[in-house]
């Protein structure tokens, strides 16, 4: 089979809420996608369960951005629904994995594993976002998959650095659950004036708002202010890091990190551990973080060290991040007219 150019042969099943950052992605590369120039049909499924859209009945090749909560409660009802999915759609089917299972998951990690062996195993061509993935599905998941590795794309805005902060604040992006670092980040302020504060740009993802009441005791016992900003819009959020004086991602579970790409994205070098993920990213994108150790001592140092000097935590305006939208569109693009064949 050759995907003809001029009809929408490829399809973009695109599962879960748009607030979920795999949903949003998703839609980002489809998005540039069609700013190449492909004719490509993009359909929403808003639930797993929900019934699969006829649109994509009439594309010859579907490609879904897959992560085992997007499709289930459970690892094991994730499994069901994608096999029911792919049964549904009866015809070939390409997958992103995102989150790829890993040691740092716990209890949960062989179910987990289980769930991304049964995706490998209905999938015709298969995408991670890193080496280090690559590695992570290797070692934890099949050592027989040979995915192919298309970077997550950086989307770079025009920003303007402040020439002074009212209030010094340290600020995580992204969902607030266990392991995206918020609240070893405000542990690490313990020792820092008060009037430093701390913020999180986002929202609890479902069922870890207790970590909000968390974040916001540990804040009291320093007496500093603690903020949670909730769910914003792309110009929320740009406006929003604009504003913070020292970014911070300080993830105890990174493989691949749209969070760290939106810091950069808007002109930001955030402070990130240095783990095989964050040494991969800064030889694509030189320039582009700012490295600690990966412990909490060396954190608070390196945070310490911004809050004195907070034009560190700005981007060169001579260095452009890589890939852009475009690269990752002409990445798939030529990932589908290669496995179509």
């Amino acid at each position: 089979m050759t995907l003809p150019d001029t009809s929408p042969a490829v399809g973009h099943l695109v599962v879960g809420p748009n607030t979920h950052g795999v949903v949003r992605y998703a839609l980002d590369v489809a998005e540039a996608l069609t700013n190449l120039g492909e004719a490509h049909s993009v359909a929403r499924m808003d639930a797993p369960d929900a019934d699969v859209p006829e649109s994509m009945r009439r594309c010859e090749w579907i490609h879904m951005h897959v992560t085992d909560r997007l499709f289930g409660r459970s690892p094991a009802d994730a499994t069901e629904a994608i096999r029911r999915i792919s049964n549904r759609l009866a015809r070939p089917v390409s997958v992103t994995m995102h989150d790829i299972p890993q040691p740092s998951d716990g209890g949960s990690m062989a179910a987990r594993a289980a769930f991304y062996r049964s995706v490998a195993s209905v999938a015709a061509g298969l995408v991670v976002s890193s080496r280090h993935e690559a590695v992570l599905l290797a070692e934890h998941v099949d050592a027989r998959l040979n995915p192919e590795i298309v970077p997550l794309a950086i989307e770079s805005h025009t920003y303007e650095r402040p020439t002074a902060w009212s209030e010094p604040t340290v600020g995580v992006l992204g969902f607030v659950y266990p392991g995206k670092g918020h609240i070893e980040t405000a542990r690490a302020l313990r020792d820092m004036p008060q009037s430093v504060a701390f913020l999180a740009l986002g929202a609890p993802s479902p069922g870890h708002e207790y970590l909000i009441d968390e974040l916001r005791e540990e804040a009291r016992r320093s007496g500093r202010r603690c903020e949670t900003t909730g769910f914003l819009t792309n110009e929320e959020l740009r406006r929003r890091i604009a504003g913070v004086t020292v970014p911070v991602a300080y993830h105890r579970h990174m493989s691949a990190s749209g969070s760290i790409n939106t810091w950069i994205g808007s002109g930001r070098k955030p402070l990130v551990p240095k783990t095989s993920y964050t040494v991969e990213l800064d030889a694509r994108s030189p320039g582009s973080v700012l490295f600690h150790e990966d412990d909490e001592t060396s954190l608070r140092e390196a945070i310490a060290e911004c809050l004195a000097e907070p034009s560190r935590t700005w981007r060169e305006v001579d260095i452009e991040p890589v890939p852009s939208p475009a690269d990752v569109a002409l990445q798939y693009s030529t990932l589908f007219r290669r496995w179509a064949r």
